[in-house]
């Protein structure tokens, strides 16, 4: 989950719906060749499931007793996202063998920095292998995989900017986004025109939460609303 802090609430986005973000903002991409690209639908498949291990997490999110917030997608304790990312690039392995590899790609680029921790080498050695069994099944390529690969990146740092989920500009693949309300701005720009996106929210009391029970009640009954982002050139 994505969570920020504004006009004194707690804005909490879904990783899928941060996703989704990423796969509608790719879906309406004109430039860079994308618009004809031989594997068009498999890069927005991948863009819209890159975060699909936190489905389950999302649905009963954790809060952080040291702080008393919701636990975001920075903070979850190592165990729980672990356990989202053994399940997220294995999810779609059979039907869909070469978004599963972006996704397998995107665990591993994602979690490079704990290649060597211990506590991570299971996971890293299930990655490895998936991505082997993925790699035979599709034909695909070493830099074949990598150009793809960098379109799953960008709009992922793309969507989490525009959700709240990273406070800075951000510079990624040649291109430079930034937002600040409700605007996502892009250079050089790659749709045609200025558009704006929505992406569905629910905002809590920023309070301390005592259990996840507390948190949980405030979410289920929080009100469902869309978090409009205006995509213009920077």
């Amino acid at each position: 989950m994505i969570v920020s802090s504004h006009d004194g609430r707690l804005r909490c986005v879904t990783q899928s719906d941060h996703a989704h973000l990423a796969a509608d903002l790719l879906s309406i991409w004109v430039t860079d060749g994308l618009p004809e690209h031989p594997r068009r639908r498999e890069l927005l498949l991948a863009a819209r499931e890159h975060d699909n291990g936190w489905q389950e997490a999302d649905s009963a999110p954790f809060h952080d007793p040291e702080t008393g917030r919701p636990h975001d997608f920075m903070t979850l304790p190592s165990a729980e996202r672990r356990r989202i990312w053994l399940r997220g690039p294995r999810r779609h392995a059979g039907r869909e063998p070469y978004a599963s590899l972006l996704i397998t790609r995107h665990a591993l680029e994602l979690h490079r920095d704990r290649a060597g921790d211990p506590e991570w080498a299971e996971v890293f050695a299930v990655w490895r292998s998936l991505e082997e069994e993925l790699h035979a099944a599709t034909g695909a390529g070493a830099s074949t995989l990598a150009d793809d690969y960098r379109w799953i990146d960008l709009t992922d740092v793309l969507s989490l900017t525009a959700c709240g989920g990273l406070d800075r500009p951000v510079e990624r693949h040649g291109f430079r986004g930034e937002a600040a309300g409700g605007v996502l701005a892009i250079d050089p720009f790659p749709l045609a025109g200025a558009t704006t996106l929505r992406v569905p929210c629910r905002d809590v009391p920023a309070r301390r939460y005592v259990s996840d029970a507390d948190l949980a009640m405030e979410l289920i009954t929080a009100r469902w609303r869309e978090l409009a982002v205006r995509v213009v050139a920077l």
